[in-house]
């Protein structure tokens, strides 16, 4: 367990557009005078997004639905852990290489992330390197070489 002390050093910062949902968290901060704990950084670019992974100490994703989950692969892609909702989509695509928890579950998240703090480096390190391996099934490299395959098949037939 996680003493507030230890939960000061943190803080959450929150990528993405500056819409209706984003305005809403960001009125939520200021009610609550949680301004020097969350930062807004806005909307980022592939390269902003790659410093922010690998600067951060891990990518919390609590969504209730995807389509796909591409930020948790690109995290993973370059060692940064991934703590995620237990949806369907994101134990498809990310497997065992990610903590799950219930995202209607505020006790749940929690401790989901209290217990990646507090693991050992190892089971860290063990983490990161299943995420490196998972997010390599779903390179661009592996993605055009099967697509070459699928047309150079059919033009064999």
């Amino acid at each position: 367990q996680l003493n507030n002390e230890t939960l000061k050093q943190f803080k959450l910062i929150l990528v993405g557009p500056d819409d209706y949902f984003y305005q809403k968290l960001k009125a939520c901060v200021i009610k609550k005078n949680l301004q020097d704990k969350i930062i807004f950084y806005g909307p980022a670019n592939d390269e902003q997004l790659v410093v922010l992974y690998k600067q951060a100490i891990a990518l919390i994703n609590p969504s209730l639905m995807e389509g796909f989950g591409l930020p948790g692969l690109e995290a993973m892609a370059v060692g940064c852990p991934v703590i995620c909702s237990k949806i369907e989509v994101f134990e498809e695509i990310y497997g065992r290489a990610v903590l799950y928890f219930n995202p209607m579950n505020i006790g749940d998240i929690r401790q989901k992330i209290n217990k990646f703090l507090t693991m050992k480096e190892k089971e860290k390190q063990d983490l990161i390197n299943l995420g490196k391996v998972q997010a390599e099934r779903y390179s661009w490299k592996r993605c055009a070489k099967e697509t070459a395959e699928v047309y150079e098949d059919c033009f064999n037939l």
